[in-house]
């Protein structure tokens, strides 16, 4: 291999590897801006959304959650994912916020609606 190829085979390598080595980890449910702005506005309205240091039981609103084939679960809960699978004990639906400590469920979709597609359907 003549140098100036090795050479621009290295050059080629290093611009690849940094890239790769600084992809973030997916950390949230995929918002648009709009629906974004908006839980951070009602984060900022309802005290029970923003986490106080002596109260662990906050309200947590269930955003979204996929099963993958294996059976693992994975939910995001207000805004974050849940990796370690500390999701709420009680059956709590997607788009819906609980609050542990009074057991109180609220409905934040309203006449909205969720469409689950399954593995190969098309509708």
């Amino acid at each position: 291999m003549s140098p100036a190829r090795l050479t621009l085979l290295l050059l080629l390598a290093s611009a690849v590897m940094p890239s790769v080595a600084e992809t973030p980890p997916l950390g949230r449910l995929f918002l648009d801006p709009q629906q974004r702005a908006r839980l951070d506005a009602q984060r900022q309205r309802n005290p029970a959304f923003l986490p106080d240091a002596g109260d662990s039981e906050v309200s947590q609103t269930i955003n979204g959650e996929v099963r993958s084939s294996n059976g693992r679960r994975t939910r995001w809960i207000n805004g974050e994912a849940d990796w370690n699978g500390t999701a709420p004990p009680a059956r709590v639906p997607v788009g819906d916020t609980f609050n542990p400590s009074t057991g109180e469920r609220e409905n934040l979709i309203g006449d909205g609606r969720i469409i689950i597609r399954r593995g190969g359907s098309t509708k």
